[in-house]
């Protein structure tokens, strides 16, 4: 799939951020996420899919700090400066805020969490 398939489909992007464009795939109930042209150094455009999840809260769908803490904590994660945690194995999860996460009922789901291999 391509950036044009992807509007094609879908249509304009329900959301327009700095690094992506998110389009919903209702027949599917998925998020159809494409990193933007040229954030890449390579200018590639890079199209993925994942679950779509309503948050519980439509005007608050981001968990807490202290929400988000305790999901990392959950996994191993430990912080190690202001955005950036770590695993005892050494996995990074860098530049993590609330807004990449969502509140549903029933969990905290990360949505746009980087993830960097030692």
């Amino acid at each position: 799939m391509t950036l044009e398939d992807c509007f094609d489909k879908y249509g304009e992007p329900l959301y327009v951020g700095s690094k992506h464009l998110i389009w919903k795939d209702t027949e599917q109930n998925r998020a159809v996420k494409a990193t933007r042209p040229g954030y890449l150094a390579d200018g590639c455009v890079i199209i993925t899919s994942q679950p779509w999840h309503e948050p519980a809260d439509a005007s608050a769908p981001h968990p807490s700090t202290e929400e988000m803490t305790e999901y990392l904590q959950s996994f191993g994660f430990s912080q190690v400066s202001l955005d950036d945690w770590r695993r005892v194995d050494g996995i990074m999860a860098r530049n993590v805020k609330p807004c990449d996460f969502i509140k549903t009922r029933d969990a905290v789901v990360p949505i746009d969490v980087c993830l960097d291999k030692p």
